[in-house]
């Protein structure tokens, strides 16, 4: 039994195999993890037929095709998930998908947008390292009660 290249600790035959294949992925995180085995076994196919119309068009199967015959695929991350579930109809996964090109180490970092057409998850876009939300950091006054929870002002708890 081999383990699926997507690292779902599932074998090939339990995970990505039946997708590549032909079966549809039920979720997009399916798809997700499919697509990235697809670019490691270099399977521009699914690559294309896993895109929204809009962005096949703009696919450079050239590119793909030398990117994936020269890279090493070291890993995939997945972040965060929004969506994308059996009865949503989109969905957003934030995932890094770590491969080496050439011999020079690199990461991808992408928040991906997902959509079902025709009861089908497809790749709709998505943007190259996406940035997080700015920090923001509430200032506690002086005569505000500590964040401790001990029931005294800041000035007379932590403050001090």
């Amino acid at each position: 039994m081999t383990n699926c290249t997507c690292g779902s600790e599932r074998s090939f035959d339990d995970c990505c195999g039946p997708i590549l294949a032909g079966t549809a992925p039920q979720t997009a995180v399916a798809l997700l993890r499919s697509r990235y085995t697809a670019f490691a076994m270099a399977n521009t196919d699914y690559l294309v037929a896993t895109l929204t119309e809009d962005l096949r068009l703009s696919f450079d199967r050239i590119e793909a095709e030398s990117t994936a015959a020269d890279a090493q695929w070291k890993g995939l991350t997945i972040r965060t998930v929004t969506g994308g579930g059996v009865d949503d109809p989109s969905g957003s996964i934030e995932f890094v998908a770590k491969f080496s090109l050439r011999g020079e180490a690199r990461i991808h970092h992408e928040l991906s947008q997902f959509k079902r057409v025709d009861g089908r998850w497809l790749c709709a876009g998505g943007e190259n390292n996406p940035k997080s939300p700015p920090v923001s950091v509430l200032k506690i006054g002086r005569n505000d009660p500590c964040s401790c929870g001990s029931g005294k002002k800041f000035k007379k708890c932590c403050g001090a």
